[in-house]
């Protein structure tokens, strides 16, 4: 057995093929995949999927015949699913798989394997896809800043100016539920909950009105419908001119 790792844009790339087919035939097939979550667009990396969250697997054939490559639609797909055959995505041309992931955190296990219209096996493949954790980041909204020059918020953040936005970004969240709106986000100020002022409740505005210094600390969490015990949270604390701010 030999396993080929390479990541590919957004997509990682997992080649498993059995050593002594490859030899003989040349044919193999990798498994690009990713979940169907939320990033930010500055973000470089993929999108991870999450507990119950959508997952796309795209196989990609190498199968050469007669000195021809064969294409995906002259091909067919048998995907297998932690043991369990999947009918529905299996057949002629089907080289992608779309499954939602394990509620509870388990990883996938993923098999595909190719076959001619007779039914004769060319390649195989598998993958073992892990949800990953969501998290919560917060930033500082500056629009004249280079977005991929965009550093996280973490400790104390001083507030220079009168009047500063700051935005929580759901990384790995679940695309559907966000658009849905089945993600709550909640704000408070040491420990006392505020409003989020504007229509996305992803973003804070902070208004200093005094000129003293003081700090607060800040909490924002967020919390999805479909997984109500799973909380994410981030906290920071505001360093500004001022003792006395609205929200």
């Amino acid at each position: 057995m030999k396993i080929l790792i390479t990541l590919i844009s957004s997509f990682l790339l997992i080649t498993v093929s059995n050593f002594v087919d490859a030899q003989t035939t040349g044919n193999t097939v990798d498994l690009l995949w990713e979940g169907e979550t939320y990033t930010p667009t500055f973000y470089a990396g993929r999108s991870l999927p999450s507990a119950g969250s959508l997952v796309r697997v795209v196989a990609m054939p190498n199968v050469i015949q007669n000195g021809q490559r064969l294409s995906s639609s002259q091909l067919v797909f048998k995907w297998v699913k932690d043991q369990n055959p999947i009918q529905s995505a299996s057949g002629q041309g089907k080289d992608i798989l779309e499954y939602r992931a394990d509620q509870g955190g388990a990883s996938s296990i993923i098999n595909v394997e190719i076959l001619t219209k007779s039914g004769e096996t060319l390649a195989k493949s598998r993958a073992m896809i892990p949800p990953s954790v969501p998290k919560l980041v917060l930033y500082r909204m500056t629009p004249t800043v280079n977005p991929t020059r965009t550093r996280a918020l973490t400790g104390i953040v001083p507030i220079n100016s009168s009047e500063t936005t700051l935005i929580a970004e759901p990384f790995f969240f679940s695309t559907l539920d966000l658009a849905n709106n089945r993600v709550f986000f909640d704000w408070q100020i040491n420990g006392t909950r505020v409003g989020a002022q504007r229509e996305n409740p992803r973003l804070f505005t902070v208004v200093a009105i005094n000129q003293s210094n003081g700090k607060a600390k800040l909490t924002v969490t967020a919390q999805n419908e479909a997984t109500p015990f799973k909380v994410m949270s981030q906290i920071i604390t505001l360093g500004f001119g001022t003792q006395e701010f609205n929200f």
